[in-house]
Order: structure tokens, then C-alpha cells, then sequence
């Protein structure tokens, strides 16, 4: 019983492998990657920079812009989050 799940194992290893070795190297899949990983990393950071602006207009604080960087600095821990997530799921395929 343990052999037969080891030889699934190995063969489904197999067959991963074969698939990224086609999938990998091409311009096209780089492009891809970088692409969503972009807009994974750069979506929150400037959502979080508008929503900081504004809270900061609204409220009209003393520092001006206390919101602001509050609100890009979680951006930045929320698209490296978002990279890591996506790109690990993916992997786990």
C-alpha cells in the first residue's frame, strides 16, 4: 500500500515538473508574473494613499498627512501579503 502511494507521488512530481519546465522560460510567462504581481503589490498601496487622503481632508489634522502614510505603510503589509498568498497558492498546484 505505502508503494503504490509512493509511486503517485513520484509520477505526480513528474508530471508538475514537465508542466513548468513548458511553462517556464517563456518572455510571455514572465510577463504574466510580473504583471499580476504588480497590480497584487501596487493596488493597496495607492488605494491605501487615496483613503488616507481623504480621512486626512476629513478630519483635517494637525499633521496634514498622518492618514496618509498610516494608510499607504498598511498597503504596502497588505499587496506583500496579497504576492505571498497568491504566488504560494499557485505553487501548491
Amino acid at each position: 500500500m505505502e508503494d503504490n502511494k509512493f509511486s503517485k507521488d513520484i509520477r505526480k512530481s513528474a508530471k508538475e515538473l514537465m508542466e513548468a519546465r513548458k511553462e517556464k522560460g517563456t518572455f510571455w510567462h514572465y510577463a504574466y508574473v510580473l504583471g499580476v504581481g504588480g497590480w497584487l503589490l501596487a493596488l493597496p498601496i495607492v488605494g491605501g494613499a487615496y483613503l488616507g487622503k481623504y480621512l486626512d481632508k476629513k478630519m483635517g489634522g494637525s499633521g496634514g498627512i498622518s492618514w496618509t502614510i498610516t494608510f499607504i505603510i498598511i498597503g504596502i503589509a497588505v499587496g506583500f501579503y496579497n504576492l505571498w498568498y497568491t504566488f504560494m497558492k499557485r505553487s501548491q498546484k
